[in-house]
């Protein structure tokens, strides 16, 4: 795994959608912890698939399936090749990649499965090429591999909210109240440590100032909810739930907190010039199903 990581650092990525609008000191450190996680779900490449912590673990032996199964061995011939490509995966590691080629083709098209696929082959093909020769990437397969990641993109993004569910144990919710002139500009699905479920945020922009949220388990925390001190807190109840509304002069932000006990989860949010109102909206827009 950390050989995958490594060749994943040796290749200049270019910028990704989700990157925010700056927020200040503060916030860029928690914008930089953030971009260390792992993983970074669905950057729609094998190496990334690969960077799973302990994935395997955090859902149990029964879930771990074995890595010469179907799908690997008709893709790619045998659990050989995929070896030769990516050398240093664990059982876990490949089981993973097994179950999201599973949850590929049931959510896709056959011809989008097909074409993913191919991705995959070539995606495979380059790096067992690089392994055999002991060498980094050269500039040409540099940019195909880019190319080939952008690709697979297109097909991750049709089903990896369905993929991300299946390790998390509460239910997975995006707002469906935005306020007026913000738009999705990121979406992020990360582990933070080894055992633990997935923390999911969602980015939004008007072009000038952002607001976020990230959804996780009651016990579980984030440098989001750990990295913003407010001067001034007001805890009350709404609909029979606990809401924390907290202000900063010194960040010029605001921040507002629900847990929902009955479900299992908590969602942090933040924002630039949002209203007390308004982020109650968007909360409860996730809460409300």
């Amino acid at each position: 795994m950390n050989n995958i990581k490594q060749e994943m650092e040796k290749i200049e990525i270019p910028k990704e959608l989700n990157n925010r609008v700056a927020l200040g000191v503060q916030q860029a450190k928690v914008e930089k912890k953030r971009k260390k996680r792992y993983p970074k779900w669905m950057l729609a490449s094998i190496a990334s698939v690969m960077i799973m912590i302990g994935t395997g673990y955090a859902l149990g032996g029964s879930n771990i399936v074995d890595a010469t199964q179907s799908f690997i061995s008709q893709l790619l011939g045998s659990k050989e090749n995929f070896m030769q490509a990516f050398p240093n995966e664990s059982k876990e590691e490949i089981s993973y990649f097994e179950r999201h080629l599973k949850i590929a083709k049931e959510n896709l098209t056959e011809e989008e499965f097909n074409n993913y696929s191919q991705l995959i082959k070539e995606q495979t093909a380059i790096w067992s090429k690089i392994r055999q020769e002991n060498r980094e990437p050269d500039s040409k397969e540099s940019r195909r591999l880019h190319q080939i990641k952008e690709l697979q993109r297109s097909y991750t993004d049709k089903f990896k909210l369905i993929e991300v569910q299946q390790y998390a144990s509460y239910p997975i919710t995006k707002p469906t109240y935005i306020p007026e002139g913000y738009k999705k500009v990121g979406e992020d699905f990360s582990i933070y440590h080894k055992g633990e479920e997935p923390v999911t945020s969602f980015d939004y922009s008007d072009g000038e100032n952002v607001f976020w949220t990230e959804q996780l388990k009651i016990n579980q925390t984030t440098d989001l909810e750990s990295s913003f001190h407010f001067e001034k807190k007001d805890s009350y109840s709404l609909r029979g739930l606990k809401f924390v509304y907290g202000t900063s002069e010194e960040l010029n932000k605001t921040g507002m907190k629900v847990i929902v006990p009955e479900k299992g989860y908590k969602i942090i949010m933040a924002a630039d010039i949002l209203s007390k109102e308004e982020m109650e909206k968007v909360l409860q827009s996730m809460i409300e199903r």
